[in-house]
């Protein structure tokens, strides 16, 4: 039976094709990488609701309980509605926590339609919030396939100790 993984993907408004996107990716990873290997990524993803706050504490259950948070944003953290800043801290605090199974987070960035980071990206970096940037949904696959393949043999040598 493969050990299971909860990968919580939360996506601004923007970015609803980046949100369908990351199923395939997960499920490709799955069938071509981590089911072999004995891993099975689960996705879960905030689906696309104008305001999330009647939510928040299903999200915050989601983030509790994933092994990885991927938090992808176009140019801020979002509208009042749908707000993302404090659902990262909150998934901070579940990875600095060793009871907890939150073990990597991931905050991707679009990039402007030139490929230029966003002014959003200075301001991150200036509070020392490390982020990937990607241009398109292409792009962000590229990101997330990487990331999971890269947090694959972690759970692979996991599962054998």
């Amino acid at each position: 039976m493969p050990r299971l993984e909860r990968v919580f993907c939360a996506t601004s408004w923007e970015l609803e094709g980046e949100r369908r996107a990351f199923y395939d990716t997960v499920g490709g990873v799955n069938e071509h990488h981590g089911i072999p290997a004995g891993v099975l990524f689960v996705a879960v993803t905030l689906t696309s609701v104008r305001d999330k706050r009647p939510l928040q504490y299903v999200i915050e259950e989601n983030i509790q309980d994933s092994t990885y948070y991927i938090l992808a944003l176009d140019g801020d953290w979002g509208p009042t509605e749908r707000n993302f800043e404090r659902d990262y801290y909150l998934a901070l605090e579940y990875r600095a926590d060793p009871a907890r199974p939150m073990r990597h987070l991931e905050l991707l960035l679009r990039s402007k339609p030139d490929g230029t980071p966003p002014e959003f990206s200075a301001e991150l970096f200036a509070r020392g919030i490390a982020h990937r940037v990607f241009r398109d949904t292409a792009g962000f696959q590229d990101l997330v396939r990487g990331l999971l393949l890269d947090w694959l043999p972690r759970q692979t040598d996991a599962a054998h100790t």
